[in-house]
Parts: C-alpha cells; structure tokens; sequence
C-alpha cells in the first residue's frame, strides 16, 4: 500500500515553508492530503508540491471525522498529523475511526487535559505546580492560602488565552463572580521563575534532539496584553541546556510519547529547580519552528511530518556544531487600530535577518492581539552572543516602530 498522509491543516500556509521559504511538501516520499477551511486552502494549494486539499469546516468535528472515513475508503490513509495544538485531539479521533498507527485519543488527551497531564507527571515524580479544579471552589480557596498566589487557566487552553493570576481572595472572588464554566478551568501554584520551551523530535520513544530556548522576561507568550513583543532566545548555556534536555526526557517518558515532537514549557526557578509548565505534542508556534531550524539545522514540521508517516529512520538530524546564537521576535499591539504606515520587508535585508515577514499595511485594520502570537510581523535572525542579540533585538525593534503609525479603532 502506498504511504499518504493526511494532515489537518489550520492556520497559516506559511508554516509549510521552511526558513529559507521552500515548500515542506515539495519532494515527500508520501501522498499528502490537507484538510483545511475555505479561507486558507489557495495558500496551501499554492505551495510547491503533489498534495490534494479537502476543504472542511473547523467548527464541525463530527463531520470532519466522517469525511476521512468516506474519502479512506477511496485512496486509504496510513497515517494523520497536525501541527495545530486545537487538532491533537482531533486527529487522534481519526487515526481511531480509521485504525490507524500514531496516537490515540486517550494518550493524546494526556498532552491536551492540562490536570491529567500534571497527574502522570507527578506520579513519575516530575515536579509540577500544585494544582485543582477551579469548580471546586474550597480547594482553590486553600491552594490561594497555601501558596499566596495563583494561576487559573484554561484546562485545554493554548496560547496564554484567559489566563489569569490571583493574589489575594477578592480577586478570586471576582473571577468566580464573572460567571466562566469552572468545569473548563484550573488552579495552579503560581510559579516564581524564567519560562523555557524544551522542544524535542522523538522516534520510537527516544529523543533525537531536544531544542531549548528562553522566553525573554517581560515579552513572553503571557504578556501579549500589554503589546511587548514575543521574544525568545535559543539557549547554548552547556549546563542549563543539557538540564532541560534532561528534564525534556523525563516528560516524554512519562508521558509515553513515541513518535513526534513536542513542545515543554518549564519554569527555572531563583534557585535553579526546573518546574513543569505545560507539553504540547505539536511543533512550538510563532516562529519557533523556524528559529530552531536556522539554529539546529532541521525543520520540526517536516520533522513531524516524517515521522506520524512512518519515515522517521530517513530523519537526518544535522551535527550540532553550530556558532551563535538564534532567537525570534514577533511584535504585538495592545490595541486595536487602522495602519497608517508600515516598514516593508526591503527596510530589513540584513544577512543576519532569516525570517522578515511584515503583516500589516497601510489602510488595515488590525485587532488587539488576542493570543501570544497574534504579531505585526515576526523577524528570525542570528547574532553572537545574548548580548549582541538584545543589541539587535533593540534595533530591530526601533526600526519597525519607527516605521509604524497607527489610528486607535
């Protein structure tokens, strides 16, 4: 039988390009079917490489489900992926309708359901923030009074989305006074500490490389809100990286990852301890997939790809011996507004820049971001050292803001 891959394909069709802008689906040795909605299936069908599109409606599950069960009976599926964090759990329910090899719904549920994630962690004596239902309200009550401070957030929530922290009663009281379903929320000790995402590539349950890097403090995923940039830094720091890689391995085997890759989001605490954030089964967002590749030479998509498709002993995973330092930045706005002027991508034709990707124009409209990687535009590049890269990170950004002109909505 002839390999094909079917990916659930949400988003933007630029994540099916690599960092030098070739198409991932140009030369696969598999058939590749996407599903994707109506809004976004010309980009996809305009890339580089035989794939077929079958358009869906992302708010359909059910009958999304039902379409790869009639359409496998035609040209049959040997394996489904996703990159979106939204559709684990979906293609999980696919490979079970149509039999197939990859994760099923309940190990994909332990990458999604954020307590039960936390639940076999502990029990394999990763440390993890305290935590509970927010329905039940005596325990998070306690919690508070435990620790002084919170963290609710979403159980199956992504990109820093409704995420709130909690000092004090009244502010808890007020949260509960909004009226959300608390079955969909959770209670967390509130970590003090640098947040890093570990993202490793896993073939056959073992680690063929682990990429870390910093979230900078003060322009991480959480502070979307207050419109700082996104900003993220590979770690080389020998000690520190071999640590998270470490503690990497640990999740995954708790976890029972086999073939994939994931994305860790871990606490290093003052006094050094690596405590547990969240893990996704999915390549990290935002320009992380790219930034890992200019630095560690592999593409984590196509890694993926490769991998749910039963390539994986094709991967090559590059040597790593590679100079300097890569990191990302991605520029967000509190505020909703039209564009009035905007820098191009020609203002930034530096050597060093990677990914140059300018998203807004004049006469747009552009909402208030609403997730970590809602940007204006979003810059790859390389420098030094940590402190050459903040000295172009500053200059990057001067330059784009200086470019840019907005009218408040």
């Amino acid at each position: 039988m002839n390999q094909h891959l079917l990916i659930l394909a949400r988003g933007d069709a630029r994540t099916y390009r690599g960092v030098d802008g070739r198409s991932l689906l140009d030369g696969l040795p598999f058939e590749v079917t996407l599903f994707a909605d109506r809004g976004n299936a010309p980009d996809l069908r305009a890339l580089e490489g035989e794939h077929e599109i079958e358009v869906v409606r992302w708010s359909d599950e059910p009958a999304i489900v039902q379409r790869a069960v009639e359409l496998h009976t035609g040209v049959p599926y040997t394996a489904v992926t996703t990159f979106d964090e939204q559709l684990v759990g979906l293609a999980a329910q696919i490979r079970d309708a149509l039999a197939l090899p990859g994760m099923a719904p309940e190990a994909a549920e332990l990458f999604r359901n954020k307590m039960r994630m936390k639940a076999a962690l502990e029990q394999a004596v990763v440390r993890t923030p305290h935590a509970c239902h927010a329905s039940d309200r005596a325990a998070v009550a306690a919690l508070l009074a435990r620790h002084g401070k919170l963290v609710v957030k979403p159980v199956n929530g992504l990109g820093a989305r409704d995420v709130v922290f909690i000092d004090n009663a009244a502010q808890l009281d007020a949260w509960y006074a909004q009226g959300k379903n608390t079955a969909e929320f959770e209670a967390e000790e509130f970590i003090d500490g640098v947040l890093y995402h570990v993202n490793a590539v896993v073939r056959d349950g073992v680690p063929l490389l682990t990429a870390s890097a910093i979230y900078v403090p003060g322009m991480g995923n959480i502070d979307f809100s207050a419109g700082t940039p996104f900003v993220s830094a590979m770690v080389t720091e020998p000690v520190l990286k071999g640590r998270l890689e470490d503690f990497s391995n640990q999740v995954i085997a708790a976890l029972g990852m086999r073939d994939g890759v994931t994305h860790l989001e871990c606490f290093v605490t003052p006094k050094s301890e690596i405590v547990f954030c969240e893990v996704g089964a999915r390549p990290g967002g935002g320009g992380i997939v790219w930034m890992i590749e200019q630095h560690c030479g592999i593409n984590y998509n196509y890694a993926l790809m490769m991998l749910e498709a039963g390539h994986g002993q094709q991967l090559q995973i590059p040597a790593q011996q590679r100079q300097g330092l890569v990191g990302l930045m991605g520029f967000r706005s509190a505020q909703s507004a039209f564009i009035q002027r905007a820098a191009s991508q020609s203002d930034f034709s530096e050597d060093w820049i990677h990914v140059r990707q300018i998203d807004v124009g004049q006469g747009e409209f552009k909402p208030a971001a609403a997730h970590c990687t809602d940007f204006l535009g979003l810059f790859v590049f390389s420098s030094n050292d940590m402190e050459h890269f903040e000295q172009r990170r500053r200059n990057l950004s001067e330059r784009f803001y200086n470019a840019l002109e907005m009218q408040a909505a």
